[in-house]
């Protein structure tokens, strides 16, 4: 079976934004506006609150755990793949972005260390009988944020 792309079908447009986030409490603070506002613009419509509701606490954590380990601004970068329905989000310190820094090729060597912190959320709707569907959406965070230790009382020892 041979698969042959058609030439005359539109690409849909990728949305994507980058927000300076000022250190310390601040940055945290306006993750919620920034992420809400985007998501509106981007036409998510109703799904924009759900989003945003799962969405901003996730970078809210990274950030401050990124502000917490270094002092310094860092930068909001989301992206929106509408027809996959998948919303990323980074968190990256300024100049550390490709091309910002000299040599700063994407896959090279002085690519290491710049991302903080990547979250991947895919969203949509479940059918379910006789209702429009039960809205859903997983998140996937990295580095994962550190749990409890699990220690021999956690896992039912003395």
């Amino acid at each position: 079976m041979t698969v042959v792309p058609t030439q005359d079908t539109p690409r849909p447009a990728l949305h994507s934004g980058r927000w300076p986030l000022p250190s310390g409490r601040a940055a945290v603070a306006g993750v919620r506006g920034i992420v809400q506002g985007a998501l509106r613009v981007w036409g998510l419509g109703p799904a924009s609150a759900s989003l945003t509701d799962r969405l901003a606490p996730l970078i809210q954590d990274a950030v401050a755990r990124a502000g917490a380990s270094r002092s310094g601004s860092l930068v909001l970068r989301l992206e929106l793949h509408e027809p996959v329905r998948l919303l990323l989000g980074e968190i990256l310190r300024p100049g550390d972005a490709p091309g910002d820094a000299p040599g700063g090729e994407v896959g090279g060597e002085t690519e290491r260390g710049r991302n903080v912190a990547a979250i991947a959320v895919t969203y949509g709707r479940r059918p379910v009988r006789g209702d429009a569907g039960a809205w859903y959406a997983h998140a996937f965070v990295w580095p994962p944020a550190p749990g409890p230790a699990l220690g021999a009382e956690a896992l039912g020892g003395r």
